[in-house]
């Protein structure tokens, strides 16, 4: 067989190598696509010993257009293709080329025009309306020539993969940071940044999310809000006691340089916030990371700094608005002379028949931070109706029934979510579900979920609790008197639940007393 028709003379400079071609890796594809047998076992011949980044090539084979195109379609990672254009038709090749670009929308593969005839395709016409990367007569391609053009063609592949996958990973990032504004809790967010940055990296690896805060002596804490892989047994640990020896030192590292950094076993990532918060990650890489991943890595970790600050300042303003409802609950109850701990008491009783209800769990939120002011329109009740010890009379009990309206009047003017199902509130906790209640004598499912819960939180709990005209129940009283009004004071399904956990919500009353 003589090889001069396709590779004119040219000295073999190809060296044999030491290690065999079994042990060695396999690196990019590159596709033959020739209706000649002989132009295959010549190519691959040729490229026998090349190496590309140190690795092998593999060499994949179609021998006509129609073959070719399903090769693409099975393999998307094909770095560098060798076409003929004249196969089963004069233009096959150049037919190719049109449906790999266009119908497989494949931009990455780098498409070299081999030709024999040079004049059924004119280079500059092929140049100019295909999207072709180089376009070459076999006669000119030496050995040589080929291995240049082999090198220039897969690092050519290489460069523009890198692009994309920096192209691919920068949305991610953006996709994923949008991920990390939904969650309403610390943990949830550390639960989301760690489930992100897994797949932004794409390795199945353990990671560990942590942020130090102060306890009640302004000492700093260290707390793990989420973990993964093999660190996912931590996340029960107060502090960072739980972790492997070596995040530990990491993570203490990180605390006294004020700094992120890359060690021997991973990535920490390290950032503080204004009020003094800091905000700790580590992951477990698998190994080196690529300098792609990398760069996505640092930058989807500045986002999570700011995400975290703005997160923290939400708490803060929902722990300020939160102690703020509290504290004017608490005010309410300190002037009725009654129990300290009784709107506390209400918000947790009214939360959990909110949850078992089957509530989302803003709305249940929103009840339970919202239920504290269900008494607050008491603050306009004149003092000898609010602390008679005995029973009103008619007139005084038709002022007392005014709290519920001037709560509702006051608490209507705020924009503010919690505020407005206050309101509703105020206006509709001594409804009743048999329509005998007031101020407007709404029935049944007419009266708002949110009033249902809190009348039904608010009588089990002054049941429970000495007021000025009566002495606390016992336990089985209370249960009675809740189960006699099911269907007639309250919403029957409220009752089920409430009987139905009756030891749940008894126990509320035991953590905080009076």
């Amino acid at each position: 067989m003589t090889l001069n028709p396709l590779f004119a003379s040219q000295t073999n400079t190809s060296t044999s190598s030491s290690a065999s071609d079994a042990d060695e890796e396999y690196g990019y594809k590159v596709l033959i696509v020739d209706d000649e047998v002989e132009v295959h076992k010549v190519t691959e011949l040729t490229l026998k010993r090349f190496r590309f980044e140190g690795k092998r090539v593999r060499y994949l084979h179609a021998y006509s257009a129609e073959e070719a195109l399903k090769c693409f379609a099975e393999n998307s990672d094909i770095a560098l293709a060798l076409v003929d254009v004249v196969m089963e038709t004069d233009h096959a090749g150049l037919e190719l080329v049109h449906k790999v670009r266009n119908e497989l929308n494949n931009h990455l593969v780098r498409l070299v025009l081999r030709t024999g005839q040079p004049g059924q395709a004119p280079e500059h016409k092929v140049i100019e309306r295909y999207d072709i990367n180089d376009y070459k007569e076999k006669t000119e391609l030496t050995s040589q020539k080929l291995k240049t053009l082999m090198y220039s063609g897969l690092r050519s592949y290489r460069d523009i993969q890198t692009i994309d996958m920096h192209r691919k990973g920068l949305r991610q990032v953006i996709e994923s940071t949008s991920k990390m504004l939904k969650p309403n809790s610390m943990s949830e967010f550390a639960t989301a940044v760690l489930k992100e940055i897994l797949n932004l990296l794409q390795i199945g690896s353990s990671a560990v999310y942590c942020t130090t805060f102060s306890d009640n002596g302004g000492t700093a804490q260290k707390q793990v809000l989420a973990a993964t892989g093999t660190l996912a047994n931590v996340i029960a640990e107060a502090e960072l006691n739980g972790l492997p020896s070596a995040v530990r030192e990491a993570f203490e590292r990180a605390l006294q340089t004020r700094s992120s950094f890359y060690c021997e076993n991973g990535y920490v990532f390290y950032a503080e916030t204004d009020s003094g918060y800091q905000n700790l990650l580590y992951v477990d890489t698998n190994g080196e990371l690529t300098s792609c991943q990398r760069e996505l890595l640092d930058i989807y970790c500045f986002n999570v700094a700011l995400t975290y600050v703005n997160l923290l300042k939400g708490h803060e303003i929902l722990d300020t608005q939160r102690e703020l409802v509290y504290l004017l609950g608490d005010a309410v109850e300190m002037r009725s002379k009654e129990t300290g701990a009784h709107v506390k008491r209400v918000s947790l009783v009214s939360y959990r028949l909110a949850q078992l209800y089957g509530l989302p769990e803003d709305t249940c939120l929103l009840i339970r931070r919202a239920s504290p002011l269900h008494d607050f329109g008491k603050v306009a009740i004149p003092d000898n109706i609010l602390h008679k010890p005995g029973k009103l009379n008619k007139e005084e009990w038709e002022i007392m029934k005014t709290h519920t309206s001037v709560g509702y009047d006051i608490l209507k003017k705020s924009s503010k979510p919690i505020l407005q199902v206050a309101a509703t509130i105020c206006l509709t906790h001594h409804e009743r579900w048999n329509g005998e209640g007031y101020p407007i004598g709404v029935k049944g499912n007419s009266i708002p979920i949110a009033g249902r819960i809190t009348a039904l939180a608010d009588v089990f709990d002054a049941l429970g609790s000495k007021r000025c005209y009566k002495d606390p129940w016992c336990r089985d009283n209370v249960r009675q008197e809740i189960q006699k009004e099911r269907g007639e004071h309250f919403d029957p399904t409220l009752v089920d639940l409430m009987l139905a956990n009756f030891d749940e919500f008894w126990q509320i009353r035991e953590r905080n007393p009076d």
